[in-house]
């Protein structure tokens, strides 16, 4: 199967350019002929620094600053490197390969976690910008859980920070129905990328009926270790000491 990485980048100071220079070593080790692009998203170039010469990478510097998440589906849509995308940020290391030329589905978010209506008006605002989209309107308004479960065949959870597994045609068509590339008028900051968590996640589950069940590859994020909570720095230390004990590891940090 045709697949490589795309990685959003944003570079602020010393510490944050170790974070996609770790994140490229890794992938390198584990998936060492597959391509990977870097959307760069407004880093501050004087603080950009690659550690070798790294081979078989391409680095995209985004037009669109402040898009974040949204930027890899706008430029895979654009530029269609491979047939299958793992969509990352700058901050996850992978330390075990997982086998994506086995992933017989049309997208696989990474993590997920159960749609919570955060921030709707802006949800609502931001999903008036794609076509046909009255439905996505509807179920982002209605959509219910009850004890944190699905309570009907509508609900669908988000897909944590945009990260997937996603096939080009199965993206392309969701492209053709809903125009996402349209969201680069309206996503300009840190609370309208977490709407676009949403909505992709519901754009997912409504064109792919089988996440109702599959959900994510890694289950729901608030059940990682320290969620929210861990570090670069935490990170450091585990892998230092030989603590790395998930196979893709993901670090926070404020930006």
């Amino acid at each position: 199967m045709d697949y490589g990485f795309i990685l959003t980048r944003h570079v602020n100071s010393e510490v944050t350019n170790k974070y996609w220079n770790q994140s490229v070593k890794l992938i390198r080790t584990h998936y060492p002929l597959r391509k990977i692009i870097i959307i760069d998203d407004n880093s501050n170039y004087k603080f950009v620094k690659a550690d070798h010469d790294y081979q078989n990478l391409e680095v995209i510097q985004s037009e669109f600053p402040k898009r974040g998440e949204l930027l890899p589906y706008v430029y895979f849509l654009k530029y269609k490197w491979f047939d299958n995308a793992v969509i990352l940020h700058d901050s996850i290391f992978i330390h075990k390969k997982i086998p994506f030329e086995n992933i017989n589905i049309h997208v696989l978010p990474l993590w997920h976690h159960n749609y919570d209506k955060e921030n709707l008006g802006n949800l609502l605002r931001i999903s008036g910008y794609l076509t046909n989209n009255y439905e996505i309107k509807k179920k982002l308004t209605d959509n219910k859980h009850v004890m944190g479960m699905p309570t009907d065949k509508n609900n669908f959870d988000l897909c944590f920070g945009a990260m997937a597994f996603v096939n080009l045609n199965f993206l392309t068509g969701i492209e053709n129905k809903y125009k996402i590339s349209n969201l680069v008028h309206c996503i300009r900051s840190r609370k309208d990328r977490c709407g676009f968590e949403r909505i992709i996640g519901l754009l997912f589950s409504q064109e792919y009926p089988l996440l109702k069940k599959a959900r994510s590859l890694f289950g729901n994020i608030h059940n990682y270790h320290r969620a929210f909570r861990y570090h670069y720095n935490n990170y450091l230390q585990d892998f230092n000491n030989n603590r790395i004990f998930r196979p893709f590891t993901k670090v926070w940090t404020g930006r």
